[in-house]
């Protein structure tokens, strides 16, 4: 059996690993017992006590994170004249009509999102 180091026995005094906390407890307990000086990455797994054999339990949804994901999104626009003025105005990385259209079909898609005019 290996030998569990100071600091994580340290760090798992008082937490009993057979309790199910409440999400603020549990987060109160992380950042009361970190030890580190940098954001930690923590996991979780919840138990939600559905069968996703069957079409109306399955659990589906999207996750807004305060400060986003640290990536910028590349957005393509596909317009002409006025249209790709505007589009360039709005901030749009790439905007062309034909010639994007050329580009994507030789499998250079260097964005995120695109938008037809």
């Amino acid at each position: 059996m290996a030998k569990i180091a100071k600091r994580v026995s340290k760090t798992r005094e008082g937490i009993d690993p057979n309790k199910a906390y409440a999400l603020g407890d549990a987060l109160k307990l992380l950042k009361d017992r970190s030890s580190v000086k940098f954001d930690e990455t923590i996991e979780v797994a919840m138990n939600l006590g559905v069968d996703p054999r069957h079409a109306d339990q399955m659990v589906r949804g999207v996750v807004n994170l305060p400060n986003g994901t640290g990536r910028s999104v590349r957005v393509a626009v596909f317009a002409r004249g006025d249209k790709a003025d505007e589009a360039r105005a709005a901030g749009a990385d790439i905007v062309g009509a034909e010639d994007l259209v050329d580009i994507v079909q030789k499998g250079t898609i260097d964005f995120d999102r695109c938008i037809a005019t």
